[in-house]
């Protein structure tokens, strides 16, 4: 559980240190956060892992369309 949080701590952080270091070319790194903060999220803190197959996928299914919808608005 620690870990998860340390995991979540610095996947917030990151983003916010390197946005305001002037480093934005590192939109990958970011959305891929975005993808692991979800799935963190997801399985260990709202305990979704032991759910059923479809309600865990439903649940899930946002944060892979954000990071889309952040590609497909021409943020990449």
């Amino acid at each position: 559980m620690i870990l998860t949080l340390m995991t979540l701590i610095v996947c917030t952080a990151l983003p916010v240190l390197l946005a305001n270091a002037g480093l934005q070319g590192l939109l990958p790194l970011v959305l891929a956060m975005i993808l692991i903060k979800a799935w963190l999220v997801v399985d260990r803190f709202m305990e979704l892992r032991h759910a059923p197959r479809h309600w865990r996928w439903a649940v899930q299914a946002w944060a892979p369309m954000v990071v889309l919808a952040v590609i497909v608005a021409g943020g990449w």
